[in-house]
């Protein structure tokens, strides 16, 4: 499978880290990922290969403050306005691949956190991408994302940008995975594959604490999100796709996930489709059922092909 890592300028002035994996012919289409928070775009590849393999080309790109090109002590590190910076590098990412691939369907396909960038950027440029996926997302608000906000925004600006964040941390992930006790690992509640999950807490690039900057902006991002003036702006016209696993925290055990279903439906999107998965975790990609959850997602990418 041939693979590409190249840097692209985004926003102005950013070095946005890439890979690309295409096959060997022509690509039936293009999807791009959009990772994770605490992850990075090379944990893809595994799944890429899987795309490639029928014929689809695959690009992903590292988040600010991730990946391995940055150092390790600015991991997390989130700087000022990074939500909004990382929707404007993800349009210069789509506007690179329309040049590289004209004619071809660009499709974003969002994670986790990434989904919820996704959705922003879909709010603001929808009519400039072919399709979007959402893997984990959610689309009810916490009724705590004020206190959440607030207790990030007084850590920023009392304690300095640079300074990570447990207690919030504490807060989301830890309660995350209390819902899988007893707990084999911090990370049981990513994935029922105990080998993946394995391969996430050896990671050094993957599972670190960010700063309360990061999550400052992070959640004021995701509340924006879920803002039903910014819901009315999606675009009807465009295929939309969400899947998740059914235990997944992030997506409130189905009820976060399936709002978001309905809530767009509501603004009038035409096409929208999921797959809830029974059992599931968070990273779908990475469960013991991949290769279902694999085709399903072919299945939407070869239906909105040229």
């Amino acid at each position: 499978m041939p693979k590409r890592s190249f840097s692209l300028l985004t926003g102005g002035d950013h070095p946005t880290p890439m890979q690309a994996w295409l096959p060997d012919t022509e690509p039936a289409c293009i999807l791009h990922i959009v990772h994770g928070m605490a992850e990075y775009a090379a944990r893809y590849e595994p799944i890429a290969a899987m795309l490639v393999a029928e014929g689809i080309g695959v690009y992903a790109h590292d988040n600010r403050a991730h990946g391995p090109s940055i150092p390790a002590e600015d991991l997390g590190i989130g700087e000022e306005d990074w939500f909004y910076k990382q929707v404007e590098d993800i349009r210069h990412i789509v506007q690179y691949l329309r040049t590289q691939h004209p004619g071809k369907k660009i499709i974003l396909l969002g994670h986790s956190m990434g989904s919820f960038l996704s959705q922003r950027f879909f709010q603001l440029y929808g009519k400039e991408i072919d399709g979007l996926v959402l893997s984990a997302s959610n689309g009810n608000a916490d009724p705590l994302m004020g206190i959440g906000i607030g207790v990030a925004y007084l850590q920023y600006k009392l304690m300095g940008k640079r300074y990570r964040s447990t207690l919030i941390d504490t807060l989301s992930f830890g309660q995350f995975n209390r819902a899988f006790r007893p707990n084999r690992t911090t990370n049981d509640w990513l994935s029922r594959d105990e080998k993946e999950v394995d391969k996430y807490v050896a990671d050094p690039l993957c599972g670190f604490v960010c700063s309360a900057g990061f999550f400052y902006y992070f959640f004021k991002g995701i509340r924006d999100a879920f803002k039903k003036e910014n819901i009315r702006q999606i675009p009807t016209d465009i295929p939309v796709y969400c899947f998740g696993g059914d235990q997944d925290p992030v997506g409130l055990k189905g009820k976060g996930f399936l709002a978001l279903i309905s809530k767009w439906k509501a603004a009038g999107v035409k096409d929208i489709t999921y797959d809830l998965y029974p059992g599931g975790r968070h990273e779908m990609l990475n469960e013991l059922n991949r290769e279902e959850v694999v085709r399903n997602l072919v299945s939407f990418l070869f239906a909105n092909r040229p």
